[in-house]
């Protein structure tokens, strides 16, 4: 059996991502998200609110010594306010740290806590951002968190070089491209002066650039399908 914990799986790509592998017969997945929108024997879900550290420190991965592969897939995102630093609630930068990176920091730290002496597959895949690789105008907490989302994912695999080959966790942190979800419907609704670049994203939506999720999830899954062959830590699902 070949087990994956998917984090907001509620909707977009999480909720693609667990679709797909769910029609797979060996596969059982572990969904963490505050709302449950998928219904399959072989789905369970775990509400847990990721922008509270102190419920996602609560959850535990379960012993899995007959997997023959297990999948931590740090998927949820968010970006509460689309506006400029000094303009901004300060609980609304605390909530997207705590999605963005430190709800996945402490769920990888569990992860390889627990499976880091198993001998079978194991992969975190950390689902990044172009916009953690250059600057973006009013999304300075998303571009800071997927910075660091990229930096402790490079600094995972050095730690996991220290380890005997058969126990290495291999981790990968992917920029998904452009995706039509709720996200991108949030920042075409944003006033062009809290945002400079409100019609660069209107005429992808009107041009047909936006990857469906399902689309973006297919992709995603061949990272981990190929995690052998893959040398660099840090990549752009469009060129893959």
């Amino acid at each position: 059996m070949n087990y994956f914990f998917i984090t907001g799986t509620s909707r977009g790509i999480g909720k693609a991502l667990s679709e797909i592998l769910l029609k797979k017969e060996d596969v059982k997945i572990t969904g963490i998200s505050r709302n449950c929108t998928i219904f399959h024997d072989n789905y369970e879900h775990i509400k847990l609110n990721l922008s509270n550290p102190e419920e996602t420190k609560s959850f535990t991965f379960p012993t899995l010594e007959d997997a023959e592969e297990i999948v931590l897939i740090n998927n949820a995102g968010v970006i509460s306010e689309i506006k400029r630093i000094g303009q901004q609630k300060n609980e609304n930068i605390i909530n997207d740290y705590n999605v963005n990176i430190v709800s996945p920091s402490i769920l990888s730290n569990n992860f390889i806590k627990t499976y880091q002496y198993y001998k079978n597959k194991r992969t975190i895949l950390n689902i990044s951002s172009g916009a953690g690789r250059h600057t973006v105008d009013a999304w300075s907490v998303y571009c800071a968190s997927k910075t660091a989302l990229d930096m402790f994912s490079e600094n995972i695999n050095i730690e996991q070089s220290f380890f005997p080959k058969e126990n290495r966790i291999k981790i990968f942190s992917v920029a998904p491209g452009v995706i039509e979800t709720a996200m991108q419907e949030q920042i075409r609704n944003t006033s062009e002066k809290d945002f400079s670049d409100v019609k660069k994203f209107v005429n992808l939506k009107n041009e047909g650039m936006l990857s469906s999720p399902n689309e973006t999830a297919e992709k995603l899954l061949t990272v981990i399908e190929n995690r052998d062959n893959l040398s660099d830590i840090i990549s752009d699902i469009r060129n893959l």
